[in-house]
């Protein structure tokens, strides 16, 4: 395995997004992998005018293969061997090959809805902000495992178990795949958990992709998203900011990469569609982000989405739901790596241009001293969740 990542404590959250709706997507049509139904609705769309498809996901895959919304989720099987003789169907812990194509998963490439029935496509919510680009995710689980849910906040993945995220931006005539990632826990008990990062890159014609080094340097791609206008320069992770963002999560009792009943329970269906995939049976109401406040609502949701994977309680201020505006209006910096200029507060009421969560979110004109947020894999900001955040605080009585 490529210089894995130790991660103290169980599996946690990381990146991802919404459920329900449709729209066009790689290699067919079907549900929008971010989505907007369910329990805990949100999830930014894009910036600047119209929005932006975040997440597709195919739901016309080949027979038996569950889309998006659970489908026939069964145990995983090493039947789909068959698609590739280097599969990672019948060894999931085997060294990635060097083309996407020796894995197996995407055979028809670049219809991405041909695939694999053991591939499990799901749709976390909120959303991940990702420079506006669409994203598909699945999770490969080794033969005759299941997910251990017994800890609705804090689900144990087996040893083996893949992550699988591919990224899309707008193509000339559809959706084009610019990288896959690869997360995989490849060692440790509930303890002490080890995981590998792996990226590849897709070639212009979307049909394979490449292994990339990502050892201590991220790859630059020119993307383009139209309604951010111009083509710009979008940045593949190195391993490194794989596992910062990762190993923040796996500290705290939060589940990883997004995976937990809340993000799975704001597609109607989608937990219970997994029900076969786990120890326990899902819940009928599966938590959910809510606040009278319509707008608050929004920021939650987008803060829980992109905030909370790293600010989460362990290393840095816990900015859950229930306590973000505890832990944010009024409240001074803590010692986490920024020096805001005097009089900046988390959340100054009624000053957004002195409220740090809002600037470094604006991710431009920051003041020495503050750093843009996120801090990898974006590089223009959710416009509309940063207006929401604007609103939010301006709505405030400035003290």
């Amino acid at each position: 395995m490529r210089n894995a990542h130790l991660l103290a404590c169980a599996i946690l959250l990381a990146c991802s997004s919404n459920g329900g709706g449709t729209h066009p997507s790689p290699g067919g049509t079907g549900g929008d992998d971010e989505g907007t139904g369910g329990s805990a609705t949100g999830g930014s769309p894009g910036t600047g005018g119209a929005p932006v498809k975040k997440d597709a996901a195919p739901t016309e895959p080949d027979a038996g293969v569950p889309d998006g919304g659970g489908g026939e989720a069964g145990p995983p099987s090493t039947a789909d061997c068959a698609f590739a003789s280097a599969s990672l169907f019948c060894n999931t812990l085997r060294e990635l090959p060097k083309t996407i194509k020796e894995t197996g998963l995407f055979p028809a490439a670049p219809d991405f809805s041909k695939r694999p029935a053991s591939l499990r496509e799901y749709v976390p919510e909120p959303a991940l902000w990702s420079d506006g680009m669409e994203k598909q995710r699945f999770l490969l689980l080794p033969e005759g495992t299941k997910i251990d849910n017994a800890n609705p906040k804090r689900w144990a993945f087996p040893v083996g178990t893949v992550f699988i995220k591919t990224f899309f931006d707008e193509g000339a005539a559809k959706p084009r795949p610019i990288e896959t990632r690869f997360i995989r826990r490849i060692a440790g008990d509930d303890a002490f958990v080890q995981y590998d990062y792996n990226v590849y890159r897709w070639n212009a014609d979307g049909t394979d992709a490449a292994l990339l080094d990502i050892e201590g340097k991220r790859t630059p791609v020119t993307i383009t998203i139209k309604a951010l206008g111009a083509p710009f320069s979008h940045d593949i992770p190195s391993r490194d900011d794989c596992g910062q963002c990762h190993d923040a999560n796996a500290k705290v009792a939060q589940t990883f990469i997004g995976f937990d009943e809340i993000r799975l329970g704001s597609k109607a269906g989608q937990l219970d569609g997994f029900a076969p995939l786990f120890t326990q049976p899902p819940p009928a109401k599966p938590a959910a982000i809510t606040d009278p406040d319509a707008r608050l609502q929004r920021v939650k949701q987008f803060v829980f989405g992109n905030c909370v994977h790293c600010h989460n309680g362990g290393r840095l201020v816990d900015l859950h739901p229930e306590l973000l505006v505890a832990n944010t209006v009024g409240k001074m910096a803590d010692a986490s790596g920024i020096a805001p200029p005097a009089g900046y507060l988390r959340v100054a009421p009624g000053k957004p241009e002195m409220s740090i969560v809002y600037v470094e979110t604006r991710r431009t004109m920051l003041p020495t001293g503050l750093k843009p947020m996120p801090p990898v894999g974006v590089a223009l900001p959710d416009a509309p969740a940063l207006e929401d955040l604007r609103d939010w605080i301006l709505a405030m009585p400035a003290k």
